[in-house]
């Protein structure tokens, strides 16, 4: 794609600059502050027609320049430490709205234009109220913020810092909602680099920020995943993105001194021109087809005709556009080039699915129960063009694992019952830290380890800790294992995948770890690094568990449904036999996503989905997943379960907030013990409380009754089956007498009867017998009374035979 170059003029010294357009339609301006501190006013159809003026007594150089949605101020951020208003269209001095103590780099007006989030090279990031010109709020974010962006409802800000660290602030409380490092490139703080943000227009539904790949990475809302990423004509890192008014189109600005219109849409680049020097600042006509910028040299320049004549304007509304959510220039020729319309995605199968949708990068290592993306809509009701229908594919959760982004840049890359993984980030490594719950269980502690690779995703087995991190451009992605005790040196081991393979999952159990890559590979090795097997799955993988010699994997069977339900298949492999154990699918809540995977002490696999909703895989008809545990029927007030581990009969979780759904690595977690309840039906609360023990005493009896089958079998002594068996029937039994006696008082005679009839021993129905009699219940004693002497000949019967 040839790029011309814009006919830029004069306007300030070299460095940062701030510009926007201000006043009415039939008389609009380009405003502009530069390194001179001038305010420069151009007609927007003439820019050699300027007027420049010192806005203060002192030149003061302006960094940057934000123009009030109402248009009747601007606010200007300086080198003085001061954050000034203005008033329009003359630009007199209206009043200081707060003052730094260090110099100014970024603002943002908010939608409605009620407020102004001020930030620069001093910690904190001001909330000003614009009427008053007063600090209402101070947010703690670092020093060196270099950009801010308000979502178009309000409800977050977005700021990046020089480090390249996205922050998502909830304006409701004042709270991080998501960080996550290394997003962005990082900057000199000495150099008037941006890293500028954007949000899409209809209901900030995406969120555009440069990427670390001379790319742009755009983020779904709530998810906090990328969804996709833009990369072509850049061939340096990208200073600043802003979406067109309509969000049907997006502008770049690099450091290469290109500018690039992307068709979001088809996330291909449409247009491109060349700048004398790094683009500054953008802003986009507020009626016409065009845009106006400021390079770092101080010049000013306008690019009329953006959008090409073939494409739908910037201002043209969504909703006058075809049907399926994208535009009709789509088809050009005859042919669809690059579009990504769902319904032609759906043909196209999982291939394009994957090409699309589950990019390597979505993959992070954040396993905080997730959202289905739902095609949003903005604040008029208009859907959000450039996204399939219905949910997005979930990207890889890693069981255990944290986002970072607290005060203390630690997060957990993994946290099971045995222990945790510990991730502290420095300047250019990251320390790996294992911490066992019971030191007992570890003859040596391991040593810290300084990770040089970035491992984006860990695991902790029974004899040792598996690392996995995403290639870049300058490594592959690696594989390390580190067992926690061995008689030999140089145990350690670690593989690099082959280009173009990265890792998206990893596990560890007592005779194996397992690692998903992105060509959805699942590659099995011994703990000692020898390659057991590998095998190809039907999809991109959602996650992978393990215990003992169990390996479970989840993947994405087909895109999502347009009922917003993701499509999930899973299966569970004995690696010491090489068999496949059982799969299928595995079922989640509707419009959620799985945030939890492993197995239960009595090796049960579990799923936890995002409302909170937790279930077994049993053997009961045939095999099926059942829900044992409803957090929305169990939590107080806001509380947030967050999965640990579990048994048959209770979960063990950390109790977290709704503010905070997420562990804190300090202070140290608190485990807490929550009994698991199967959601049944509460006509009666007490007597359906007893039905639900009934059903959890009968899973644990079944389970323990495969378990002795399976040892009387395979010949092995099964003196301990038994034991289990015999003492989980005497439980049931306890329940059921419970409940039998819950329902006799009740005079539910019937149901009374069929609890009866399903004791195992002997005494339990003579206890029933006693119970119904002490009640007055004679016929129901008779019947009891009846069920037993049948049950006893039969076993008389049979034993004869014998």
């Amino acid at each position: 794609m040839e790029s011309a170059t814009l006919d830029f003029v004069s306007a300030h010294a070299p460095g940062m600059a701030g510009i926007g357009y201000a006043g009415k339609s039939d008389n609009l301006k380009v405003i502009s502050c530069g390194q001179d501190g001038q305010l420069c006013t151009q007609k927007a159809d003439d820019l050699s027609d300027k007027i420049t003026k010192t806005m203060q007594a002192e030149p003061v150089a302006c960094h940057c320049l934000a123009v009030s949605p109402v248009h009747d101020t601007f606010a200007v951020g300086d080198q003085a430490h001061f954050v000034k208003i203005y008033k329009l269209p003359d630009g007199i001095f209206n009043s200081v709205a707060t003052r730094f103590s260090l110099p100014v780099r970024a603002l943002a007006y908010s939608p409605s234009g009620t407020n102004l989030a001020a930030a620069g090279d001093d910690e904190g990031i001001k909330l000003i109220s614009a009427a008053e010109s007063k600090v209402f709020r101070t947010l703690r974010a670092g020093a060196y913020t270099r950009s801010l962006a308000f979502d178009p409802e309000s409800e977050f800000l977005a700021s990046v810092s020089a480090e390249g660290t996205l922050q998502i602030w909830n304006m409701a409380d004042g709270k991080v909602k998501y960080a996550q490092k290394r997003v962005a490139p990082k900057v000199d703080v000495t150099s008037a680099r941006r890293s500028g943000t954007a949000w899409h227009p209809d209901g900030g539904s995406l969120l555009a920020v440069p990427g670390t790949d001379n790319d742009i990475s755009i983020f779904e809302r709530l998810s906090w995943l990328v969804a996709f990423s833009l990369k072509g004509p850049h061939s340096a890192p990208i200073n600043l993105v802003s979406f067109s008014p309509n969000g049907l189109y997006l502008v770049s600005a690099g450091t290469d001194s290109l500018l690039v219109l992307w068709d979001v849409s088809q996330r291909k680049a449409l247009n491109q021109r060349s700048s004398p020097a790094t683009i500054s600042a953008v802003s986009w006509h507020p009626d016409h087809n065009s845009l106006a910028c400021v390079s770092e040299d101080g010049s000013v320049a306008v690019w009329s005709d953006i959008v090409p004549a073939d494409h739908p304007g910037p201002h043209v509304s969504p909703d006058s556009l075809p049907a399926h959510g994208v535009a009709s220039h789509q088809e050009v020729g005859g042919e669809r080039a690059g579009s990504v319309d769902p319904l032609e995605e759906e043909e196209q199968g999982m291939d394009s699915f994957i090409d699309h949708d589950m990019e390597d990068d979505m993959a992070g290592d954040e396993t905080a129960p997730g959202s289905a993306t739902k095609r949003r809509k903005g604040p008029q009701g208009r859907a959000v063009y450039g996204m399939s229908r219905g949910a997005s594919p979930q990207a890889a959760i890693q069981p255990g694992a944290t986002l970072s982004g607290d005060s203390s840049q630690k997060c957990f890359m993994a946290y099971n019952a045995m222990g945790c993984i510990i991730c502290k980030e420095e300047e250019d490594f990251n320390v790996m830290e294992v911490a066992m719950h019971d030191i007992r269980a570890q003859r040596r502690r391991m040593p810290h380890l300084n990770d040089l690779y970035r491992f984006s995703m860990a695991a902790l087995g029974d004899r040792g800790v598996i690392y996995g991190s995403k290639s870049s451009k300058d490594a592959p992605s690696t594989i390390m294992y580190r067992p926690f005790d061995s008689w030999a040196a140089n145990s350690d081991w670690q593989v690099s995948l082959p280009p173009g393979e990265d890792a998206t999952a990893v596990t560890a159990g007592h005779s194996f770890s397992a690692v998903a890559t992105s060509q959805h590979m699942l590659r099995i090795f011994s703990p000692a690094g020898l390659q057991s097997f590998v095998m190809t799955l039907h999809g991109p993988v959602v996650a992978l568990a393990a215990q003992g010699h169990l390996l479970a994997a989840v993947w994405h069977g087909s895109i999502p449904t347009s009922a917003d339900n993701q499509s999930l298949q899973y299966a569970v492999y004995d690696v010491s036999q090489q068999q496949q154990v059982h799969c299928g699918s595995l079922p989640i809540s509707p419009g959620t996503t799985l945030a939890w995977l492993g197995f239960t002490e009595e090796t049960l696999l579990a799923s936890y989905d995002s409302e909170g909703v937790l279930r077994l895989r049993t053997q009961e008809y045939g095999g099926c997943w059942m829900p044992v545990f409803v957090s929305a029927q169990q939590r107080k007030n806001s509380e947030v379960y967050w999965p640990v581990s579990l048994t048959l009969t209770q979960l063990t979780c950390i109790v977290c907030t709704a503010t905070q759904p997420i562990p804190q690595v300090t202070p140290r977690p608190v485990l807490t013990n929550v009994a698991l309840q199967v959601p049944l039906l509460a006509a009666d609360a007490p007597r359906a409380q007893l039905e639900a023990d009934v059903l959890k005493c009968n899973l644990q009896l079944n389970h323990c009754r495969l378990h002795l089958a399976e040892m009387t079998e395979a010949g092995e002594s099964s003196s301990n089956a038994e034991q289990s068996v015999a003492a989980s029937e005497v439980a049931l039994d306890q329940c059921l007498l419970k409940l039998f006696n819950a329902a006799v008082r009740g005079d539910r005679l019937q149901q009374a009867l069929e609890a009866a009839c399903q004791l195992s021993q002997a005494r339990s129905l003579e206890g029933a017998i006693k119970l119904a009699n002490h009640n007055r219940q004679t016929a129901l004693a008779d019947r009891i009374a009846l069920f037993l002497q049948t049950r006893l000949e039969l076993e008389a019967a049979e034993a004869d035979q014998v």
